[in-house]
């Protein structure tokens, strides 16, 4: 029975990974189930046993690509990290230079973030899952900032809530306008961190940490 169980959670893994997959080279209006089935190597009727209609599947894809970046990110920058370069970090995982050990490849990743807003502009029941899916991503921001500003080493322009959602905001801009080909790729990281220095009322000496750390671990 365990065992029945076991391969049940791998197939479901399986179809939610192809599912990523079809969006990201498709897009999400053109991705249908039998794609994702083709794609994932199983029926057409095992998609739709675990995810009844295209929505549902569509949902439960872009909840599990967020949870899976947050448990990579939270792996690769443990709790214990001192804050600025935990940021840094953050920052060079969502970059080109950072999609080595990133959870997704930079173009594949951020096509399909770009294909998730796009979908939910067009759909409520896609877009009443925006908020729930970036709280734990922003959540990793806000946490690094407050240790941060507890430990007397920033000094935030405005609320702990407002840098990180500009942080991010900033992130997703900058991400789209690289992938499409309107910003060199080599400058993404740069801006980023230096939009971080600016928010965080970082020092000199913190500024050139701050970036030196993202130069070397971009190599």
């Amino acid at each position: 029975m365990a065992m029945a169980d076991d391969q049940r959670v791998d197939r479901r893994a399986l179809i939610l990974d192809a599912a990523v997959a079809v969006i990201s080279r498709r897009g999400v209006d053109r991705a249908r189930l039998a794609d994702v089935a083709e794609e994932a190597g199983v029926s057409l009727g095992l998609v739709q046993h675990y995810f009844r209609t295209r929505e549902r599947l569509l949902i439960e894809t872009f909840r599990r690509e967020q949870e899976r970046i947050s448990r990579i990110w939270t792996a690769a920058v443990p709790a214990g990290t001192d804050p600025l370069l935990r940021l840094a970090e953050y920052l060079r995982l969502s970059s080109p230079q950072g999609s080595a050990s990133a959870a997704t490849p930079f173009d594949p990743g951020w096509s399909f973030w770009l294909e998730f807003w796009s979908k939910a502009n067009r759909a409520d029941e896609i877009r009443a899952e925006v908020a729930d899916i970036y709280a734990d991503f922003a959540e990793l921001f806000r946490t690094a900032i407050r240790e941060g500003v507890e430990r007397g080493e920033f000094h935030p322009v405005s609320k702990v809530d407002d840098v990180a959602d500009r942080l991010i905001s900033l992130m997703d801009g900058i991400a789209i306008r690289t992938l499409l080909g309107g910003l060199e790729r080599d400058r993404m990281l740069r801006l980023l961190v230096d939009a971080m220095c600016v928010e965080l009322g970082l020092d000199t000496r913190q500024r050139r940490r701050a970036i030196r750390y993202a130069q070397r671990a971009a190599r």
